[in-house]
């Protein structure tokens, strides 16, 4: 699973490279340049699983909350806002302002994510608990209602306002999910990892191109057609569990995995944060694709997000360090 954390984080770099600094394709760009227009469909189709993936994985391994390990997530997102919002003083690109610097150090206001995934980590033991201890039954049914209101209410007709997903009410149901999954497990869940990648496959293409042959066929549906690739929508939410179960059932042991994965939130944290995202990463992005042909932009996009993994590795070998020292003196 320690892959797939990998690539779930890569394909977040790769969400934030495509719809979010593109832009949509619109319906001119489908009727006037159709392969780049149908390419960022594709991509983008592959790649939303990636934040349902990397809570899927909290959920298969079940967070431990400790006074250690909350201690080690709020040094973690401290570090890097800190660090980085340094460095820029230090080049020169921005001036020291302590009140600009207790804002860009609050990361709770900075990132949904962040947000949302906070609150989790405190109520994973009781997500835990109701899990283990509820029964087959009585959580199956319980998670049942649970997607019913999140995809169906939330989703469906947005009675809920749950933001697409983008919110602490989607990211428990991912967690009861897998929670759910690795103790009772299901005949819809012990399929071989072969046919579990082939329905991610199927749902993938299947949206892609279902969205970008409304765009001829009826441009009016067309315009709703974007809510396919929510976090809550029922097509991602499937996509990202099989995705998911493809690497639970892969026999692959691997201690360079293991040790990029431990770094690869640090990846998040470093292309996503403010000073970074919206003034350099989108207009280089934007750029990129619109100056250049599909292929030069894939490369170069492929490189910096090796290059963009290699620094937060190389960076969270000395965060880990730092802490491991904090470790030894207060815990």
């Amino acid at each position: 699973m320690e892959m797939l954390r990998i690539i779930a984080m890569a394909m977040v770099v790769m969400c934030h490279t495509n719809y979010w600094a593109i832009g949509e394709p619109s319906l001119e760009m489908c009727a006037d340049d159709p392969l780049r227009a149908f390419a960022q469909y594709l991509v983008e189709s592959f790649i939303v699983v990636c934040v349902n993936c990397f809570v899927f994985i909290s959920g298969w391994f079940s967070i431990k909350l400790t006074k250690r390990g909350f201690a080690n997530l709020v040094f973690q997102l401290l570090f890097y806002s800190t660090l980085i919002y340094f460095i820029f003083v230090l080049t020169g690109l921005i001036r020291f302002n302590i009140k600009d610097f207790l804002i860009h150090a609050d990361f709770i206001s900075n990132s949904w994510f962040v947000r949302a995934y906070v609150p989790l980590f405190l109520l994973s033991p009781i997500l835990n608990l109701f899990v283990q201890h509820a029964g087959e039954r009585m959580a199956r049914t319980v998670i049942l209602a649970y997607a019913f209101l999140d995809i169906v209410l939330g989703w469906g007709i947005d009675l809920l306002h749950v933001h697409g997903g983008y919110c602490l009410f989607h990211l428990c149901l991912i967690y009861l999910i897998a929670r759910y999954i690795r103790v009772y497990g299901g005949k819809f869940f012990t399929l071989d990892k072969w046919h579990d990648l082939s329905i991610y496959l199927v749902i993938s293409v299947g949206t892609a191109v279902l969205i970008f042959l409304m765009s001829f066929v009826s441009p009016a549906v067309w315009r709703h057609m974007g809510r396919m690739f929510l976090y809550n929508s029922p097509f991602v939410i499937i996509a990202s569990v099989y995705l998911s179960l493809f690497f639970a059932k892969l026999d692959f042991k691997s201690k360079a995995v293991n040790l990029v994965g431990a770094s690869s939130f640090a990846v998040f944290l470093i292309h996503g944060d403010p000073l970074i995202a919206e003034p350099y990463m989108k207009p280089f992005c934007n750029n990129l694709f619109f100056n250049n042909s599909i292929g030069y932009f894939s490369i170069i996009i492929t490189l910096s997000i090796i290059a963009l993994f290699a620094v937060a590795f190389l960076v969270d070998q000395v965060r880990q360090w730092l802490w491991g020292m904090i470790q030894r003196a207060f815990f």
